[in-house]
C-alpha cells in the first residue's frame, strides 16, 4: 500500500471515530451495571416462576432480559471498535517507526562510513593544521566536536526508535490478545442470547393456553387505568380553572388600580411588558416562580431520576400487543417492578396537588408548572396536599401487584396530555 492511501485510510478512521467519545474503561464499567442488571431481573423472575403459572409479569422481565442481554452485546461490540481502532493506531506507528528507523540507519551508516576513511589521528590534525587562520582553526576545532556529538545523538536516536518500535509491537500483540477474549465473551454473550430467546418462547406457548385469563387480567387492568386517567384530568381540569379565576381577579384588581392611578401607571408599566421574557403564555405558570419550576423540568428532560431506586418497566407507554396473543396494552403511563415497600420518590420539585385513592390504591399527583407527574399503586403516602416537594424526597411506598409483587405506575402530564415518562428519565 502507498503512503498517500495509508494517510488516507487513516485519516477515515480518525473521522469514522471522532464520535465516539467513551473509553474503554467506561464500556466495561457499563458492562458491569447491565450484567448486575441481567442478575437482578432473572432474582426478580425466579421469584415471579416460583409456584406460578405464566403471567404477564413473567414475559415483561424475560423481555427486559432480552433488552440487557442485547445491551451487553452492542457494549461488546463498541469495545470491539475501539480495540480494533487501537490496532490499526499501532500497526500505523510501527510502519512509521520501522521508516524511522531504516533512515536513522542508512544516515548513522553514511557516517561511520565517513568515519572510516578520515580514521587517522593525522588526518585530524592535518585538518586543523591547514586552517588559514586561528580562528579558522577553533571553527574546525569545533565542526569535530560537534560531528562526533551528532554521531552519539545518532545512536541514541536508534536505540530510542528501536525501544519505541518494541513498545508498540508489544502492545499491538497485547491488542490482539484482548481482542480474541472480547470476541470470546462476544460469542458467549451470542450462545445465551440465543438460550434466553428459546425460553421466551416456550413461556409465551404457555401463554397462549392462558389467552383469555389474560384477556380478563389486561381487561381489568384497562380499568383502572381509565379510572386513572380520568382522575387526573379532573384534577388539572380543577389546577386550570384555578388558575383562570385567579387570573381573572388579578385583571380586574389591576383594572381597578389603573383606573385609579390614571395613565402615569400604564406609563411605568410599559417598560415592564418590553423586559418580559418570551414565552407562551400559559395558566398554570401563573408567577415567575412557577415558571422556572416550568421551565426547569423541560430542561432535565431525559435527566430526571427515577421514582425507585431499582426497578424494571414491565409495560412500557402506548399501545403494543402481547407477544404470542391477539391482545393489546394501551398504557397512559409506564409500570415498574420493584422491591415490594421499595422508596417511592418525587422525580422533580413541586407542590402536591392531591392524595387520593383509586381501585384501592393509594396514588400522589405532584405539580411542576404547567407539568404533573402522578404515582400510583402506593402502599402507604408521606405526603399530603398543599405540600411542596424537592426531588428526590420520598413520597410513599409501592404496593404489591395482582402478582404479590412489588409495582407501580408512573405517568407524566404536560396539562391535559400523557407524554412518554421514559423520555423524561435518565437512561440507567
Amino acid at each position: 500500500m502507498s503512503k498517500g492511501k495509508i494517510i488516507l485510510l487513516f485519516s477515515f478512521v480518525c473521522l469514522f471515530t471522532s464520535g465516539f467519545s467513551q473509553t474503554r474503561e467506561e464500556l466495561e464499567k457499563k458492562r458491569k451495571e447491565i450484567q448486575q442488571e441481567i442478575a437482578s431481573l432473572q432474582q426478580a423472575q425466579t421469584a415471579v416462576s416460583k409456584d406460578k403459572k405464566a403471567s404477564l409479569s413473567d414475559l415483561k422481565l424475560i423481555e427486559a432480559k432480552l433488552r440487557s442481554r442485547y445491551a451487553v452485546i452492542n457494549n461488546l461490540n463498541d469495545e470491539m471498535q475501539l480495540i480494533e481502532n487501537t490496532i490499526f493506531s499501532n500497526n500505523r506507528e510501527i510502519y512509521r517507526l520501522q521508516k524511522q528507523l531504516d533512515t536513522l540507519r542508512q544516515q548513522y551508516a553514511k557516517t561511520v562510513q565517513y568515519a572510516y576513511k578520515n580514521r587517522s589521528n593525522y588526518d585530524m590534525l592535518n585538518f586543523i593544521f591547514t586552517s588559514t587562520s586561528f580562528n579558522d582553526a577553533i571553527k574546525r576545532i569545533t565542526y569535530l566536536k560537534s560531528y562526533r556529538k551528532y554521531r552519539d545523538e545518532q545512536v541514541l536516536n536508534i536505540n530510542k526508535t528501536q525501544k519505541e518500535l518494541e513498545a508498540r509491537i508489544e502492545m499491538l500483540s497485547a491488542n490482539k490478545q484482548e481482542k480474541g477474549k472480547v470476541l470470546t465473551e462476544q460469542n458467549k454473550q451470542k450462545e445465551i442470547l440465543e438460550d434466553e430467546k428459546k425460553e421466551k418462547n416456550q413461556f409465551v406457548s404457555k401463554l397462549k393456553a392462558r389467552e383469555k385469563e389474560i384477556e380478563k387480567e389486561v381487561a381489568a387492568k384497562r380499568k383502572v387505568d381509565r379510572s386513572l386517567q380520568n382522575s387526573i384530568a379532573a384534577i388539572i381540569k380543577r389546577e386550570i380553572e384555578a388558575a383562570r379565576k385567579k387570573a381573572e381577579e388579578d385583571a380586574k384588581k389591576m383594572s381597578a388600580a389603573n383606573l385609579a392611578k390614571g395613565t402615569e401607571t400604564k406609563a411605568a408599566v410599559a417598560p415592564e411588558k418590553a423586559s418580559a421574557p418570551v414565552r407562551k403564555a400559559n395558566l398554570l405558570e401563573n408567577t415567575p416562580e412557577v415558571t422556572k419550576v416550568s421551565v426547569g423540568f423541560e430542561n432535565n428532560r431525559g435527566n430526571l431520576p427515577w421514582p425507585v431506586d431499582k426497578g424494571t418497566v414491565t409495560s412500557s407507554f402506548g399501545r403494543q400487543r402481547i407477544e404470542g396473543t391477539k391482545i393489546d396494552e394501551d398504557n397512559s403511563g409506564i409500570t415498574i417492578q420493584t422491591v415490594p415497600g421499595a422508596a417511592v420518590k418525587s422525580v422533580f420539585e413541586g407542590v402536591v396537588t392531591t392524595v387520593y385513592d383509586v381501585a384501592g390504591s393509594q396514588t400522589v399527583t405532584i405539580k411542576h408548572g404547567k407539568y404533573f407527574t402522578t404515582y400510583f399503586n402506593l402502599s402507604t403516602v408521606n405526603v399530603s396536599k398543599g405540600a411542596k416537594v424537592n426531588m428526590g424526597q420520598v413520597i410513599g411506598k409501592a404496593a404489591e401487584n395482582f402478582d404479590g409483587d412489588g409495582e407501580i405506575v408512573f405517568m407524566v402530564n404536560e396539562e391535559m396530555r400523557f407524554v412518554n415518562p421514559e423520555s423524561w428519565l435518565k437512561n440507567r
